[in-house]
């Protein structure tokens, strides 16, 4: 949604060659702040047959935040300008946009006498949420990747991901040339990588200080407390694989989300989720994500296989990390893969509803194919629907129960002869239940 505010500035032929900054109000939960500016800039004379073309007005343009910073300037040659967190107009900084009093610079650098009347429109474009798509486990040349950023960034638009996380091994020197654009969220992160275990730390450029190694499990866990400190999300990366799993023990460690699917699914995935399952009925609340591991073009493995989808309030790195920390989205095999999305009482996936007699819980699927299983699982059941026929969407609704949490799965059949797979795994709708 937008709303559009729209200011008139005279300035007086006396104000020439001078600097002065006009106000405006910034509401809150905006995403983007456009600015557009117009003024009688140019004077036409004719004189016989020819005719010349002077400049009788020139306003410079530029940008001050909400806490006084220079956001940027771009003198008088752009009419347009775009402020945002993740993708700015070039001359701006990206910049969080924050409720309170920004300011237009206007620099009068030439102003005909008699003054001159400036029109600026101002568009704000509100946070709502949407579905974004992305993968938050991927490595480059900088590490042992074989593509670049670059190469990889393509991709992840080929793929039709609306973001994507950079993790190379052990190496964050490259995170502070990562740039977004408006197709496309890039965000920092570095995959700690250890004999006993690897960790993401996503969403800061530099997650550890000194050396990344660690010998003892007192070390680990420092290093993974610092990470959180410094604001990283840290999420356990392929617990269960047999070959790098995560031999620390994670009792042992804190960490935001578990990496529950990596890659193709495989066993340790299902032993994961197992896991995982537990510690929900435990009474655990634990997000979980998905990632690619993309590494090189392989069978099986490519960026945005897993998906890992988010329900943000924008696609601002700030909203996405949000998300990712509260849980609110799943996991799908791939970015066109089915969809869920779960609302009780206004809240969502990853959220908590208070347990209340008689209040409805509600499903709503897409994308399913004939024969696919849908498991609503809570910590007391499963219920199982299967489609009889290919579904744009389907809606389910439910009466809230007295259990914990409400999870979804949803399982595929491929292969005659194998056993149907997952194609999603949600993040659970914790109730807050009577016990």
């Amino acid at each position: 949604m937008e709303t559009i505010k729209k200011i008139e500035v005279f300035i007086d032929k006396e104000k020439e060659g001078t600097y002065f900054q006009v106000p405006f109000e910034v509401p809150d939960d905006v995403s983007r702040i456009d600015i557009k500016y117009s003024y009688p800039r140019y004077l036409t004379v004719k004189n016989g047959i020819s005719e010349k073309i002077y400049e009788k007005n020139i306003i410079d343009l530029g940008l001050v935040n909400a806490d006084g910073e220079f956001v940027g300037a771009s003198g008088s040659n752009k009419t347009h300008i775009w402020v945002s967190e993740y993708s700015s107009s070039l001359g701006y900084a990206k910049t969080k946009i924050k409720k309170g009093k920004w300011a237009i610079i206007v620099g009068a650098y030439k102003i005909m006498d008699g003054g001159v009347s400036v029109e600026y429109e101002i568009t704000f474009t509100h946070k709502e949420r949407v579905l974004l798509k992305g993968d938050l486990h991927v490595h480059t040349l900088c590490s042992d990747g074989n593509l670049s950023v670059e190469e990889v960034i393509f991709l992840a638009k080929k793929a039709g991901l609306d973001y994507i996380f950079i993790t190379d091994h052990n190496n964050y020197f490259h995170n502070n040339t990562l740039r977004s654009d408006d197709d496309i969220t890039v965000m920092p992160g570095v995959e700690w990588t250890h004999f006993k275990g690897h960790v993401n730390m996503l969403g800061i450029e530099k997650a550890f200080d000194g050396v990344y190694y660690t010998n003892t499990l007192e070390e680990t866990q420092e290093k993974l407390r610092i990470a959180r400190e410094k604001g990283a999300i840290v999420s356990i990366n392929h617990p269960f694989c047999t070959d790098c799993g995560f031999k620390w023990g994670l009792e042992n460690v804190e960490y935001d989300c578990i990496e529950i699917w990596n890659g193709p699914m495989k066993r340790s995935e299902m032993e994961c989720i197992k896991w995982w399952h537990d510690e929900l009925c435990k009474g655990r609340k634990i997000p979980i994500v998905g990632g690619s591991d993309f590494h090189k073009h392989e069978i099986g493995r490519g960026i945005g296989l897993p998906t890992t989808c988010l329900y943000s309030i924008s696609r601002a790195p700030s909203d996405i990390y949000a998300a990712i920390r509260e849980g609110t989205g799943f996991v799908t095999y791939m970015p066109n893969g089915p969809t869920v999305y779960m609302e009780c009482d206004g809240k969502i996936l990853g959220q908590t509803v208070e347990y209340r007699s008689g209040i409805k819980i509600n499903f709503v699927f897409a994308k399913l194919h004939k024969d696919d299983i849908i498991k609503i699982i809570t910590n007391k059941s499963v219920e199982e629907i299967t489609c009889d026929a290919d579904v744009k969407e389907m809606v389910v609704e439910k009466e809230l129960d007295n259990v914990m949490f409400y999870r979804v799965e949803i399982y595929r059949h491929y292969i005659n002869d194998f056993p149907s797979l997952p194609v999603l795994i949600s993040n659970p709708l914790y109730v807050d239940c009577e016990y």
